[in-house]
């Protein structure tokens, strides 16, 4: 049985943090609100997750997804060292970036000079395996190579026949040998040039590239959102106006039905399942207006806060995580987050929202599935009454 949970933590009080994240103004009309800026934002600036969790995958099902997802975090944990790049690679696309590519994007420091330790991918390789991500190096000379000279040398793993060859002559003749990782050596001692072609090297050719957590890729966590092979959505296809904040003195009413929300779950196929608060428990909102007036679609709409509301969500053999459960939201920018109404304040009319994150795999042959959006909260940017509230399409 696949387990995991968020674990409440008194000690992880929300941090008024979302406030320094970089926005631009937005106005339609005569209305005003503020967007995120992806051009700026990265995962290195997000807040931290505000509560602690965990997964733990049994060992039948990491053969079958062809790598362990399992991990834990902590409360006030950046998600840049929670999330690894098979959970989102399907809406960042993590794994077309090369290291070229997000040094040139970041412009790393010359002084910070990354070795192979640092890239989280290389301690799990093999010579094998890089010579399959990698084909010329397998024409290359053992000793032109030192980590893989080291790796294959070290307490005589180094046959004769590969002192004088090639790679790959090495490894036809010796394929035992292909087979140590280089997490044996000592991977600081190595630039990440000493492998040629490593840099120029998509990282989804890498054997399980999808478990290494984007503070282990050099410069990933500096990559602006708008940078990101596939970049984040604006959300401003659609945009309503914040009427009036609820707060948790409101019950859910049996008679406004699922049509009248526009937060509910994430189902199959990525997409917000709109659903109704639970009559007669908690259901703090937020009331939406519509531009083109009382007759708009979005005029009399609630956003249900996922503090008073939890939903079913994930798919597949991860959706039972943490009960099956995440807190009632929507997709505003894509499926990389979910964004959550976490607080309202009828006194200053404010509506506090927070991002949630899932955890994602795609096992050979199979189809994706995914944990609910269980991994957070992380604080977000807050919409007062009568300013614009982005809506994005629910996908």
């Amino acid at each position: 049985m696949i387990s995991g949970c968020l674990l409440l933590n008194s000690a992880s009080a929300f941090a008024d943090t979302a406030s320094v994240l970089p926005t631009v103004p937005y106005q339609q009309g005569k209305r005003r609100g503020q967007i995120p800026d992806w051009a700026r934002i990265t995962w290195e600036m997000l807040p931290a997750v505000q509560q602690a969790g965990y997964l733990k995958v049994p060992k039948a099902y990491q053969e079958k997804f062809g790598y362990d997802p399992s991990r834990s975090w902590n409360a006030l944990q950046k998600s840049d060292s929670v999330i690894m790049l098979g959970d989102a690679d399907d809406e960042f696309r993590f794994g077309d970036f090369t290291l070229d590519d997000i040094a040139k994007i970041t412009s790393l420091d010359k002084d910070e000079d990354p070795t192979l330790k640092d890239v989280g991918f290389v301690k799990w390789q093999t010579t094998a395996s890089l010579v399959k991500a990698i084909p010329s190096l397998g024409n290359l000379k053992v000793n032109r190579v030192k980590p893989i000279l080291d790796v294959l040398g070290e307490s005589g793993y180094l046959p004769s026949s590969c002192r004088s060859g090639t790679i790959a002559q090495c490894l036809r003749s010796n394929p035992q040998a292909g087979e140590r990782p280089l997490g044996d050596i000592d991977l600081d001692k190595y630039a990440i040039k000493s492998i040629p072609g490593l840099q120029q090297t998509p990282i989804r050719q890498f054997k399980q590239w999808q478990r290494t957590y984007i503070n282990q890729v050099p410069g990933l966590n500096k990559v602006p959102f708008s940078q990101m092979p596939n970049p984040l959505k604006s959300g401003t296809s659609l945009v309503g106006i914040a009427s009036t904040v609820f707060g948790k003195s409101e019950k859910g009413d049996p008679m406004v039905g699922d049509g009248y929300y526009v937060s509910g779950s994430v189902v199959r196929g990525d997409s917000t399942k709109f659903k109704a608060c639970e009559a007669g428990k908690e259901c703090s909102y937020l009331e939406l207006g519509d531009l083109s007036g009382k007759g708009g679609a979005l005029y009399g709409k609630r956003w249900a806060s996922g503090s008073s509301q939890q939903v079913k969500g994930g798919y597949g053999f991860l959706a039972g995580v943490n009960g099956g459960n995440e807190p009632t939201g929507r997709l505003v920018y894509g499926n990389g987050f979910k964004v959550a109404m976490t607080g309202a304040n009828e006194s200053t009319g404010t509506a506090d929202f927070s991002l949630f994150l899932r955890i994602c795999v795609h096992p050979p042959f199979q189809q994706k599935t995914c944990t609910p959006y269980f991994i957070g909260p992380v604080p977000w940017i807050s919409v007062k009454e009568n300013d614009l509230v982005i809506l994005g399409t629910g996908k």
